[in-house]
């Protein structure tokens, strides 16, 4: 075990973290516009969520073999988690468009990528951070923006339901796929404003 810690190295990880889960939001944004070639884009997006596997079990073996940490371990236990919950769900909705044959996306489910692509960058940003912490203003302009677009991303996924269940003649297999899928994309967004409600946690602790 390691009595100091490279300081570096946790956050390098977690930027890391950081910028794939951005990625992921990305290609995800770009799949649900353009539906065409679907399982290799699909596939791309496992892969990269099997990249933030990997940089989660870093995390945990470098906070577990470290005895003084950069931040309190717990904190960083739920950055990488929360932040690895964010890769799963994007993960899940990719394999449900799959899995349920969705050859067509929604304005819904356009939308719901939109806003989580602009909050995964948000959160990124924030945990970009963490190394200083001393833009204290600039950090909480980024809860706030990340607040607004997660009410943003429940309004959204609210209409979208009423759609799905008001449509007439609905099909209900169809009800069904696109449900879980808008949910998948919602649980994504409320994971990233878990991430920032624990990075406002440290801020209040350290800065």
């Amino acid at each position: 075990m390691r009595l100091l810690p490279r300081k570096d190295e946790f956050f390098s990880l977690l930027d890391r973290q950081a910028d794939n889960i951005k990625q992921m939001a990305d290609e995800f944004s770009e799949l649900l516009r353009n539906l065409d070639d679907l399982p290799a884009k699909q596939a791309l997006l496992e892969e990269l969520e099997h990249t933030g596997d990997d940089l989660t079990h870093q995390l945990a073996h470098v906070m577990h073999s470290t005895f003084v940490t950069p931040l309190d371990k717990e904190d960083i236990a739920a950055l990488y988690s929360g932040l690895d919950d964010v890769a799963d769900c994007i993960d899940a909705a990719a394999k449900r468009l799959v899995l349920y044959r969705i050859q067509e996306s929604t304005v819904e489910a356009m939308e719901l990528g939109g806003l989580l692509k602009r909050t995964v960058h948000e959160v990124a940003g924030l945990v970009k951070q963490l190394r200083s912490l001393r833009n204290r203003e600039l950090l909480f302009e980024l809860f706030g923006k990340i607040h607004t677009l997660e009410n943003d991303a429940d309004d959204v996924y609210r209409s979208a339901l009423g759609n799905l269940f008001n449509a007439p003649n609905a099909d209900p297999i169809q009800i069904l796929k696109w449900k879980e899928i808008y949910e998948r994309i919602e649980m994504a967004v409320d994971a990233c404003e878990d991430v920032a409600n624990v990075i406002e946690s440290i801020v209040l602790k350290y800065a």
